[in-house]
């Protein structure tokens, strides 16, 4: 997929851009939400996907900004968690999320890739400090 030169190139210039995503919440016809995120390129891992071996593109995904009307629910359900916490239950164990975003990067990697049609997958996602005091700032 990404020889460790291109992977410099490439993360060099995913460290300056943002990206956005609508998500379907929680369902694949919920309302959808956009998030704001960065991703870098952590390097890349043969995995098996239906029955074939494929060069998987490992990424950190950095949750930057999610749509206002998200907030407050996720302030309501997760008020008793830290950071950390909300980031697993809404964001790494979430299907729909991790499919979603997994597609838009994937999108990305597209225009970035001179091989086949890149594949993703997520080794850790993290919410920014400022999200995480945003959403627990909303006011319901």
């Amino acid at each position: 997929m990404f020889n460790e030169k291109e992977r410099e190139q490439v993360n060099r210039y995913l460290s300056n851009q943002t990206f956005t995503c609508s998500i379907p919440f929680f369902t694949h016809d919920g309302p959808e939400y956009e998030i704001e995120y960065k991703f870098n390129v952590l390097g890349e891992k043969k995995m098996m996907s239906v029955g074939e071996y494929y060069m998987y593109a490992i990424v950190d995904i950095e949750i930057l900004d999610i749509e206002e009307r998200f907030k407050g629910y996720l302030k309501i359900m997760g008020r008793d968690f830290n950071k950390e916490r909300l980031t697993n239950v809404f964001f790494k164990r979430e299907y729909m999320f991790n499919v979603n975003i997994t597609q838009c990067i994937n999108s990305v990697l597209t225009y970035l890739h001179t091989g086949d049609y890149p594949r993703v997958n997520i080794n850790d996602i993290t919410m920014s400090d400022d999200l995480y005091e945003n959403i627990m700032n909303t006011e319901i």
